[in-house]
């Protein structure tokens, strides 16, 4: 009777030292999982936008080609720098909106000029 009471707690401890470990193991994999995808994430958010610049600064300079007027082009581009604004304040809202509330503690920027320093602090620790 001694024996079957030894093997049934060593049983149970086993299963709840499987459930913890379990449990810590996913736990930590996904914590892992999460701020890999928050980096990549707000690195290609950062190279879209950086394309659209660069998009925005080709359009100017063909309109000066062109022979718009400076008015004119001052105006555009004054247009599109609200835009861009209005853009970036917005991915990086909607990004942070998606992230799920367990894993709010992982993101470590609240708006574009934090997710560009996390972006630059990130770019150094990999080189």
């Amino acid at each position: 009777m001694e024996n079957l009471t030894t093997v049934a707690v060593a049983f149970v401890g086993g299963m709840l030292f499987y459930g913890m470990w379990n449990y810590l193991f996913h736990l930590g994999s996904s914590v892992l999982m999460m701020k890999s995808v928050v980096k990549d994430c707000v690195l290609v958010l950062a190279k879209n936008i950086q394309t659209t610049y660069e998009l925005n600064y080709i359009k100017q300079e063909i309109w000066k080609i062109s022979g718009r007027d400076d008015k004119y082009i001052e105006f555009q581009k004054k247009i599109d720098e609200r835009e861009l604004t209005s853009m970036k304040n917005t991915a990086i809202r909607n990004f942070i909106n998606s992230i799920p509330p367990r894993y709010n503690n992982i993101v470590e920027f609240h708006d574009w000029d934090s997710a560009m320093q996390y972006i630059d602090k990130v770019i150094k620790e990999g080189k």
